[in-house]
């Protein structure tokens, strides 16, 4: 397997396609908005705000790799954005996530070499916020465990 291939199948594995964990789109799929927006305490993260940090950071390394300047958004906190609504949210992090799919597919090898290990850390930072996510879906009992990995 190459590693253009390795980064890739992490890059599913955290979009959408369930493998040793449950993907990102899989664990908030069917949330309703109320749902997303659900906080245990007001010291933690809701699910949305958790998808508006993803979109933040996942969009802004997606825009280095491709070469494209971020604009200083002037953000303080990377988990509320009140742009989007919950369904908005939803398709802009599936479109995030396809376009990096799509960007390392067209990359070279000499660019996949430089980002390699921000492309690991941001798979990873991925799976860790879903993590988070499918941990409030339990304790709000909105998970069906039957959505999650077959072992």
């Amino acid at each position: 397997m190459s590693d253009k291939e390795i980064l890739l199948a992490q890059l599913d594995a955290c979009h959408n396609t369930n493998t040793w964990f449950v993907s990102l789109l899989n664990s908030i799929d069917g949330l309703t908005e109320e749902q997303a927006m659900w906080k245990q305490s007001e010291s933690t993260n809701s699910i949305f705000e958790i998808i508006n940090h993803l979109i933040y950071y996942n969009s802004r390394y997606l825009n280095r790799f491709k070469g494209i300047p971020n604009i200083e958004s002037g953000v303080q906190n990377t988990f509320t954005n009140t742009d989007l609504n919950w369904a908005d949210a939803v398709k802009r992090i599936d479109n995030i996530m396809s376009e990096w799919k799509h960007a390392v597919k067209k990359s070279d090898n000499h660019t996949l070499n430089r980002w390699a290990l921000d492309l690991a850390h941001l798979t990873t930072h991925t799976a860790y916020h879903t993590g988070q996510i499918l941990q409030l879906r339990k304790l709000q009992d909105s998970w069906n465990p039957r959505d999650g990995v077959k072992g």
